[in-house]
């Protein structure tokens, strides 16, 4: 899209048309086609009721992720993404950014290779994995109390008591409350007097339960990492990862997912070679 090619096409219109703008005509165009979309209903070719089977009979689609910006918490503090305007549509016609950020930043996966020597990259990652029932595990009681809160065996069990055995093939995600934080940089990295920050994450014990005892994606926390904050070891990384699963840190609005059946699509740029990267997570209630 912004290839020399398509740069001098647009700065050609723009001397003959000037800067483009929504129109009149433009919105008379777009009702036509809604009108055209309309009639194509009406003669079955876009049926509601398949819609709604093949979506799972949804009621609800929850965005999972943190709005990407230039200001957000990062377990590097110092590793801050940036941007700037490469063309505007005022001066060239059309707008395009130029970021600069690391894989994991914001709401973002962690892949294998992330920890993992020869692990798998997210390039290779097997798509099929990026769609899972959902599991939240509510924690959020306990980390009121304890910033270093841990999901544990037992609040797994405790699940699968009321909901039955983890679906095969679930992703797990932890809801401590973190997310409600997110616009505190300070608050959501909680850091202590000596510098070290304080937050939930997955006990190593728990990591190990899953891998081992049940059939799971992967792991998903509201907070900045699968380890509590403190941890200097990353044990529930290297035990996640090194079992060929994914984890997601900072997802957003888990507690619109507690106690009902949903579906956890992840869409990641396809980075060659890379350890994961920011994502964009939705809910499908």
């Amino acid at each position: 899209m912004c290839s020399p090619k398509i740069a001098q096409v647009v700065a050609e219109r723009i001397q003959r048309q000037g800067v483009p703008n929504p129109s009149r005509r433009n919105f008379l165009k777009l009702g036509g086609l809604t009108a055209a979309a309309g009639l194509a209903a009406g003669a079955g070719l876009l049926n509601p009721s398949r819609v709604r089977a093949d979506s799972h009979a949804m009621s609800e689609v929850v965005d999972l992720s943190h709005i990407f910006s230039t200001s957000l918490p990062t377990y590097d503090k110092t590793a801050l993404p940036s941007v700037q305007d490469v063309v505007t549509v005022q001066a060239n016609g059309y707008y395009i950014q130029q970021w600069t950020f690391g894989e994991h930043t914001g709401t973002h996966l962690d892949i294998p290779a992330h920890f993992i020597a020869d692990g798998e990259t997210v390039d290779n990652y097997a798509i099929s994995a990026f769609v899972s029932p959902a599991v939240v595990i509510d924690i959020s009681a306990k980390a009121v109390e304890d910033p270093e809160a841990m999901v544990t065996v037992e609040d797994i069990q405790a699940w699968e008591s009321a909901n039955g055995e983890l679906p095969a093939g679930a992703l797990v995600c932890m809801y401590s409350g973190w997310d409600t934080r997110w616009e505190d940089i300070a608050a959501f990295r909680n850091e202590d007097s000596g510098g070290v920050m304080r937050f939930p994450g997955f006990s190593p014990e728990a990591a190990t339960f899953l891998v081992e005892q049940r059939d799971i994606h992967g792991i998903a926390v509201d907070t900045l990492s699968l380890d509590i904050g403190s941890s200097s070891t990353f044990d529930v990384h290297f035990t996640i990862l090194g079992a060929g699963k994914y984890g997601i840190e900072n997802v957003a609005n888990l507690k619109a997912l507690i106690g009902k059946p949903a579906q956890v699509i992840v869409g990641v740029p396809r980075f060659a070679k890379g350890s994961g990267g920011p994502c964009r997570v939705m809910g499908l209630v």
